[in-house]
């Protein structure tokens, strides 16, 4: 059965288990190649023209940008993702969060399949055809902590989440 997605855009966009939160002012030089030597890491980050460029990896699952928590998510199972956000209300303050990375972020950036070239990309930012694809994300500059924590309120439902904690 084909999960719904109701209330969040979700990118189902990569074949390669890796997406690529790229600064769009790097898209020129990015090749799509860069994050390969983190391929089996679930949360890295990569440093390419002086930037952090985070990546989540590990399993080819769909993720979704959550501006208000700054959280990514992804879909492990669920029926469709209704749940998702009192779930991660529920979950903001609980103590089960681990730290992961710190990484400098700042300004706009595109979520996209790690594989996309910097040029595929900025051809296709804004287009309303490529909603599956890109995931605009404007985030104040700093230093962020990098959390995870794995979520599942019952048998049917089950997120991966990486927030981001300014510091």
């Amino acid at each position: 059965m084909t999960p719904r997605r109701c209330a969040l855009v979700w990118l189902d966009g990569t074949d390669f288990a890796r997406y690529a939160l790229v600064p769009e002012d790097v898209l020129p030089g990015w090749t799509g190649t860069e994050v390969d030597d983190v391929i089996g890491e679930y949360v890295a980050a990569v440093r390419h023209s002086g930037r952090d460029v985070l990546a989540l990896g590990g399993e080819p699952l769909p993720v979704t940008w959550i501006p208000g928590a700054r959280v990514f998510a992804r879909w492990y199972y669920a029926e469709d993702d209704s749940a998702l956000l009192s779930v991660l209300e529920a979950v903001m303050d609980s103590d089960g969060w681990e730290d992961v990375l710190d990484v400098e972020l700042g300004g706009r950036y595109v979520l996209t399949a790690a594989s996309y070239s910097g040029t595929w990309i900025a051809d296709h930012i804004g287009n309303p055809d490529e909603v599956q694809e890109l995931v605009r994300v404007d985030l104040p500059s700093g230093r962020y902590r990098v959390q995870s924590l794995i979520v599942d309120p019952n048998p049917e439902n089950r997120w991966m989440l990486e927030r981001l904690l300014a510091q």
